[in-house]
């Protein structure tokens, strides 16, 4: 695992040299309905509890992030196919890699490399579960 990824099943502790400040609010788990409608994504607790496999979008600080849940591990990347745009979280998600809906592109989720030419082309972004938060280190 990359110091630019954390992925545990477990929420991890926070890091005592941590600057909390640089962690943004990615979404909420909740026992509730997800509901598509708010600013901040809700995600249910029992997809999460049930170990389901998904991907939701995401906006933070004017940028796409596509933020995964896969094998028991959260996942952040560039949500954009550095190919043509496409929407990665609405790609498949199989063995540890997204495969873009619209061309096929596919890229590691802990890394962002195209598997093709194994280029770092999408950006890979530090995850964390603490409580009901979903939380993304943008740097």
């Amino acid at each position: 695992m990359s110091d630019s990824q954390a992925n545990t099943n477990e929420p991890p502790e926070t890091p005592a040299n941590a600057d909390e400040g640089d962690w943004l609010l990615a979404a909420r788990i909740t026992d509730d309905r997800p509901a598509s409608d708010e600013k901040v994504k809700t995600i249910s607790r029992q997809q999460i509890d049930a170990g389901e496999d998904f991907a939701i979008e995401v906006l933070l600080a004017d940028r796409v992030i596509a933020v995964f849940r896969h094998a028991g591990s959260w996942y952040a990347i560039d949500g954009m196919c550095s190919h043509q745009g496409g929407p990665l979280a609405d790609g498949v998600v199989r063995d540890g890699c997204v495969t873009c809906p619209w061309h096929g592109w596919q890229y590691d989720l802990a890394t962002g490399i195209q598997l093709i030419n194994r280029q770092p082309l999408q950006e890979s972004f530090t995850i964390r579960q603490l409580a009901d938060r979903i939380e993304i280190r943008l740097t």
